[in-house]
Protein backbone atom coordinates (compact mmCIF):
# COMPACT_ATOMS: atom_id res chain seq x y z
CA UNK A 1 0.00 0.00 0.00
CA UNK A 2 2.85 2.33 0.77
CA UNK A 3 4.68 1.75 -2.87
CA UNK A 4 1.22 2.66 -4.51
CA UNK A 5 1.15 6.18 -2.48
CA UNK A 6 4.61 6.54 -3.28
CA UNK A 7 3.70 6.07 -6.99
CA UNK A 8 0.57 8.06 -7.22
CA UNK A 9 2.57 11.14 -5.61
CA UNK A 10 5.72 10.51 -8.40
CA UNK A 11 2.74 10.49 -10.90
CA UNK A 12 0.87 13.58 -9.81
CA UNK A 13 3.96 15.73 -9.64
CA UNK A 14 5.16 14.42 -12.92
CA UNK A 15 2.54 15.14 -14.60
CA UNK A 16 2.55 18.79 -13.67
CA UNK A 17 5.92 19.14 -14.62
CA UNK A 18 5.30 17.38 -18.00
CA UNK A 19 1.87 20.19 -18.60
CA UNK A 20 4.20 23.13 -17.69
CA UNK A 21 6.70 22.39 -20.10
CA UNK A 22 4.00 21.42 -23.15
CA UNK A 23 2.46 24.38 -22.43
CA UNK A 24 2.55 27.32 -24.58
CA UNK A 25 0.49 29.88 -23.32
CA UNK A 26 2.37 29.56 -19.72
CA UNK A 27 4.35 32.71 -18.72
CA UNK A 28 7.73 31.56 -18.45
CA UNK A 29 7.32 33.24 -14.17
CA UNK A 30 4.53 30.69 -13.95
CA UNK A 31 6.64 27.61 -14.90
CA UNK A 32 9.85 28.87 -12.78
CA UNK A 33 7.11 28.99 -10.03
CA UNK A 34 5.12 25.39 -10.47
CA UNK A 35 9.09 23.61 -11.16
CA UNK A 36 10.14 25.12 -7.80
CA UNK A 37 7.08 23.86 -5.63
CA UNK A 38 7.00 20.51 -7.49
CA UNK A 39 11.05 20.06 -6.25
CA UNK A 40 10.26 21.59 -2.71
CA UNK A 41 6.72 19.10 -2.52
CA UNK A 42 9.65 16.51 -3.54
CA UNK A 43 12.42 17.08 -1.24
CA UNK A 44 9.41 17.26 1.84
CA UNK A 45 7.86 13.78 0.62
CA UNK A 46 11.41 12.02 -0.03
CA UNK A 47 12.32 13.17 3.95
CA UNK A 48 8.96 11.87 4.79
CA UNK A 49 9.57 8.82 3.71
CA UNK A 50 13.01 8.39 5.31
CA UNK A 51 11.66 9.24 8.76
CA UNK A 52 9.15 6.78 8.15
CA UNK A 53 11.28 4.40 7.71
CA UNK A 54 13.46 5.38 10.54
CA UNK A 55 10.40 5.37 12.68
CA UNK A 56 9.47 1.87 11.32
CA UNK A 57 13.17 0.43 11.83
CA UNK A 58 13.16 1.85 15.70
CA UNK A 59 9.58 0.16 16.07
CA UNK A 60 10.87 -3.24 14.52
CA UNK A 61 13.90 -3.21 16.94
CA UNK A 62 11.35 -2.38 19.92
CA UNK A 63 9.15 -5.16 19.01
CA UNK A 64 12.51 -7.72 18.70
CA UNK A 65 13.60 -6.46 22.23
CA UNK A 66 10.41 -6.90 23.90
CA UNK A 67 9.71 -10.30 22.23
CA UNK A 68 13.02 -11.29 23.85
CA UNK A 69 12.07 -10.00 27.00
CA UNK A 70 9.01 -12.06 27.45
CA UNK A 71 11.02 -14.93 26.25
CA UNK A 72 12.94 -14.97 29.28
CA UNK A 73 10.16 -14.37 31.59
CA UNK A 74 8.11 -17.63 29.96
CA UNK A 75 11.49 -19.54 30.34
CA UNK A 76 11.68 -18.75 34.00
CA UNK A 77 14.47 -16.16 33.99
CA UNK A 78 14.45 -12.77 36.07
CA UNK A 79 14.76 -10.25 33.69
CA UNK A 80 16.51 -7.01 35.29
CA UNK A 81 14.54 -3.90 34.81
CA UNK A 82 16.07 -0.24 36.04
CA UNK A 83 14.60 0.79 39.40
CA UNK A 84 11.97 3.83 39.35
CA UNK A 85 11.82 5.90 42.05
CA UNK A 86 7.86 7.96 42.72
CA UNK A 87 8.84 11.29 41.71
CA UNK A 88 9.80 13.90 44.92
CA UNK A 89 7.70 16.60 46.33
CA UNK A 90 9.84 19.32 45.80
CA UNK A 91 10.98 18.25 42.01
CA UNK A 92 14.57 18.27 42.99
CA UNK A 93 14.49 14.52 43.22
CA UNK A 94 15.36 14.37 47.15
CA UNK A 95 13.01 12.41 48.77
CA UNK A 96 10.10 10.24 46.84
CA UNK A 97 6.89 11.10 48.16
CA UNK A 98 5.59 8.37 49.50
CA UNK A 99 7.83 8.59 52.53
CA UNK A 100 7.57 12.94 52.75
CA UNK A 101 4.75 14.18 54.50
CA UNK A 102 5.48 18.00 54.89
CA UNK A 103 8.39 20.32 53.48
CA UNK A 104 10.43 23.13 54.16
CA UNK A 105 9.99 25.82 51.91
CA UNK A 106 13.22 28.53 51.77
CA UNK A 107 11.80 30.62 54.63
CA UNK A 108 11.65 27.90 56.95
CA UNK A 109 7.64 27.39 57.18
CA UNK A 110 6.20 24.02 56.70
CA UNK A 111 4.07 23.57 53.75
CA UNK A 112 0.49 21.20 54.17
CA UNK A 113 -0.05 18.30 52.10
CA UNK A 114 -2.96 18.96 49.65
CA UNK A 115 -4.56 15.86 50.92
CA UNK A 116 -4.26 17.11 54.30
CA UNK A 117 -5.65 20.79 53.40
CA UNK A 118 -8.83 18.49 52.25
CA UNK A 119 -9.38 16.99 55.40
CA UNK A 120 -9.55 19.58 57.33
CA UNK A 121 -12.66 21.38 58.14
CA UNK A 122 -13.73 24.86 57.51
CA UNK A 123 -15.21 27.36 59.66
CA UNK A 124 -18.16 29.14 58.14
CA UNK A 125 -18.48 32.52 58.69
CA UNK A 126 -21.66 34.60 58.28
CA UNK A 127 -21.97 38.86 58.15
CA UNK A 128 -25.09 40.02 58.54
CA UNK A 129 -26.35 43.91 58.00
CA UNK A 130 -28.21 45.95 60.47
CA UNK A 131 -30.33 48.79 59.63
CA UNK A 132 -31.92 51.00 62.03
CA UNK A 133 -35.48 51.74 61.17
CA UNK A 134 -35.59 55.10 63.05
CA UNK A 135 -32.66 56.43 61.19
CA UNK A 136 -30.11 56.05 64.37
CA UNK A 137 -26.12 56.26 63.93
CA UNK A 138 -24.01 53.77 63.51
CA UNK A 139 -22.98 53.72 66.53
CA UNK A 140 -25.98 53.84 68.44
CA UNK A 141 -26.72 50.65 66.47
CA UNK A 142 -23.44 49.08 68.04
CA UNK A 143 -23.98 49.86 71.26
CA UNK A 144 -27.84 48.24 71.09
CA UNK A 145 -26.62 45.06 69.36
CA UNK A 146 -23.54 44.55 72.60
CA UNK A 147 -26.05 45.13 75.17
CA UNK A 148 -29.13 43.14 74.12
CA UNK A 149 -27.37 40.06 72.07
CA UNK A 150 -25.72 37.56 74.31
CA UNK A 151 -23.20 35.84 72.62
CA UNK A 152 -22.88 32.60 74.72
CA UNK A 153 -26.31 32.00 74.84
CA UNK A 154 -26.88 32.25 71.43
CA UNK A 155 -23.77 30.05 70.71
CA UNK A 156 -22.13 32.69 68.28
CA UNK A 157 -19.03 34.85 68.02
CA UNK A 158 -18.92 38.23 66.92
CA UNK A 159 -15.91 39.32 65.91
CA UNK A 160 -15.88 42.46 64.87
CA UNK A 161 -19.16 45.50 63.62
CA UNK A 162 -17.96 47.79 60.75
CA UNK A 163 -19.89 50.81 60.51
CA UNK A 164 -20.95 51.19 57.10
CA UNK A 165 -21.20 54.65 54.76
CA UNK A 166 -25.15 54.27 54.52
CA UNK A 167 -25.76 53.99 57.82
CA UNK A 168 -25.92 49.84 57.90
CA UNK A 169 -23.52 48.46 60.51
CA UNK A 170 -21.46 44.96 59.25
CA UNK A 171 -22.30 42.73 61.79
Amino acid sequence: MADEVVLQVESALNTLLSVTEKSGNLRKDLKRDIDDSVSTLTSIFVNLKNSAEEYMAEITQLESEAKKLKEELQEGGTVMLPARLPPSMDGIGGTPATSMKQVLTSSGCTKKIYSDVTRASIEKGYKLMVKSKSNQSPETVKNVLKTNINQTEMKIGIKTLKSLKDGRVLY
